[in-house]
């Protein structure tokens, strides 16, 4: 089926009954005392990216650099974006940072030689844009542009949707010793998805 399609490799929790999952696809399992992690997954085809990164960077001056960032949701209008941040990589020679942002906000971190721009929630189908200007220490011009170039811009971000497209088809809870049946049980599935490693290298 698609799902068994989608998924390159898996692994579970000891609690599940593997050939379960082999035969029916469904994850039939007696869970442990606490929090656990059910399963973890590897999927590398039609995954939805939450957002695209746009950069753009130019050589303005011999000790200044001129840099764009274009953010761009591509999610649902109704769904929300959160604990957004994007990290700008700069050169080591720079000397100081004059940020704008329109959304959330922005600071040059020079321990990590990084603009840092932080926005706490955004909606679905929106951009918003990022400028910034770098001063430089003199130094080879050809090392700045390389510099600013080959270093990706990263990301950090929570959605609330599986970015993989695998959904939960259904739950059902089972405790025939306690005479505890399915209609009993309260049961809900949330979705987040997270950032990992999510990188966009300048061109």
């Amino acid at each position: 089926n698609r799902s068994s399609d989608l998924i390159d490799d898996s692994t579970f929790h000891q609690c599940v009954k593997l050939s379960k999952f082999e035969s029916e696809r469904s994850i039939s399992f007696i869970p442990p005392d606490g929090e656990f992690e059910l399963m973890k997954y590897r999927t590398t085809s039609d995954i939805s990216l939450p957002f695209r990164i746009i950069p753009l960077i130019r050589e303005v001056a011999r000790t200044k650099l001129e840099v764009k960032v274009v953010l761009k949701s591509n999610y649902k209008l109704t769904v929300f974006g959160q604990k957004i941040e994007v990290r700008i990589p700069t050169p080591k020679s720079t000397s100081g940072v004059s940020l704008l942002c329109q959304k959330g906000r922005a600071k040059y971190k020079a321990s990590d030689n990084a603009i840092v721009w932080k926005i706490k929630r955004m909606s679905g189908m929106r951009d918003t844009q990022l400028s910034a200007e770098v001063d430089l220490l003199p130094s080879n011009s050809s090392e700045r542009a390389s510099q600013a170039s080959k270093a990706p811009i990263s990301m950090n971000f929570e959605v609330p949707f599986a970015c993989s497209g695998l959904k939960v088809r259904y739950l059902k809870v089972f405790e025939p010793k306690l005479n505890y049946s399915d209609h009993d049980t309260v049961k809900w599935v949330r979705y987040i998805g997270k950032s990992g490693l999510y990188e966009t290298r300048c061109a």
